[in-house]
């Protein structure tokens, strides 16, 4: 159920003004026996790809059933970064921070902004909802490697990254 609520797949589509243009959404794979899962994400823009990585995230490490309603309650993200992987690196561990201490209390995650730095790297900001009930999960997985980005004119920006268990 957790899944469904979250989960829509990278290759729906949406027809706008008679032009195909991919969804945002994500997609993840199940934990290895060695606890290795990866994750993808597709956006039209920097903001929606960033929160459907962060929603794959949050899909793959909360495995408890969402609240159906809104809780109310939100704990901040924030992350930089030279180029888009990188700034999803830093929210990804912003938001892992977060699972660490709320765990199965976070049910959302939401981006409300991206800006470029005067160095030519991104800053991004948003939060993570939900009861905020601290209810820690056993083990928080860490990120194995750097994220990728890509970006095509016909799929949009995609984000790819690899976590694992301790």
């Amino acid at each position: 159920m957790f899944n469904q609520f979250f989960h829509r797949s990278h290759e729906a589509e949406l027809m706008l003004d008679g032009e195909d243009i991919v969804a945002p959404g994500f997609s993840k794979s199940p934990w290895t026996p060695e606890g290795i899962a990866t994750i993808s994400a597709v956006g039209q823009d920097m903001r929606s790809v960033l929160e459907a990585g962060l929603r794959a995230v949050l899909a793959l490490v909360v495995t408890t059933p969402p609240t159906p309603l809104n809780a109310g309650r939100a704990a901040p993200i924030r992350g930089e970064g030279d180029e888009l992987a990188g700034l999803f690196a830093d929210l990804v561990q912003d938001l892992l921070d977060q699972i660490e201490y709320f765990g199965s209390g976070l049910n959302d995650v939401a981006v409300d902004g991206v800006l470029r730095r005067d160095d030519g790297g991104y800053v991004g900001w948003g939060y993570a909802s939900g009861t905020l009930g601290a209810v820690s999960p056993a083990a928080v997985p860490h990120l194995l490697g750097s994220p990728t980005a890509s970006e095509d004119a016909s799929q949009g920006i995609e984000l790819r990254a690899t976590l694992q268990r301790p």
